[in-house]
């Protein structure tokens, strides 16, 4: 199943479109996570990169960027904050001197752990009316439309790779 490929022609139309949709709950839905998470001293920047050291601690400025879809100039800025919060640390490894990791200190563990409730709160308010098995087929189609999603990136490098080759 795919969607229609002729340009809306209402308000209507244009919310037909996945993409359309995912877009915009996704910047409407940032700034109510910063106003929920403010109170517990975070944001949605910080939570989000507490939240990756928590499950993989150790990471460089670029992997935390991939894993958190943001700019790496953005996250630069938010590890920065973060560091002098003493909320993480940069760190070189002994087995490779020229990385700099970026460790989860116990302070940003609690920063995590006072602002997850915050965004357990958005999740249940957002998927109010919405059933357990609805949220299932959602998340599985969101999860088919991620691998495609890989799927092109991958064949666009690999585009990239052959023609920068083909000028070689």
């Amino acid at each position: 199943m795919t969607e229609p490929t002729a340009l809306p022609r209402s308000q209507e139309d244009l919310e037909a479109h996945i993409p359309y949709l995912v877009n915009r709950l996704a910047n409407q839905g940032q700034p109510v996570q910063n106003r929920l998470l403010t109170e517990s001293g975070s944001n949605l920047v910080s939570l989000r990169a507490l939240s990756i050291l928590h499950i993989e601690d150790g990471l460089t400025i670029n992997e935390i960027a991939a894993r958190t879809f943001m700019e790496q100039s953005s996250t630069s800025r938010a590890i920065d904050a973060m560091v002098d919060q003493g909320l993480v640390e940069r760190r070189v490894p002994e087995h490779d001197q020229r990385r700099r990791e970026i460790v989860l200190l116990p302070a940003g563990r609690e920063r995590l752990q006072q602002g997850w409730p915050a965004m357990g709160a958005y999740f249940e308010a957002l998927c109010e009316g919405v059933d357990a098995d609805e949220l299932a087929i959602c998340r599985k189609a969101l999860m088919k439309m991620l691998a495609n999603l890989d799927t092109m990136r991958t064949a666009t490098r690999q585009d990239r790779v052959t023609k920068n080759r083909q000028r070689d």
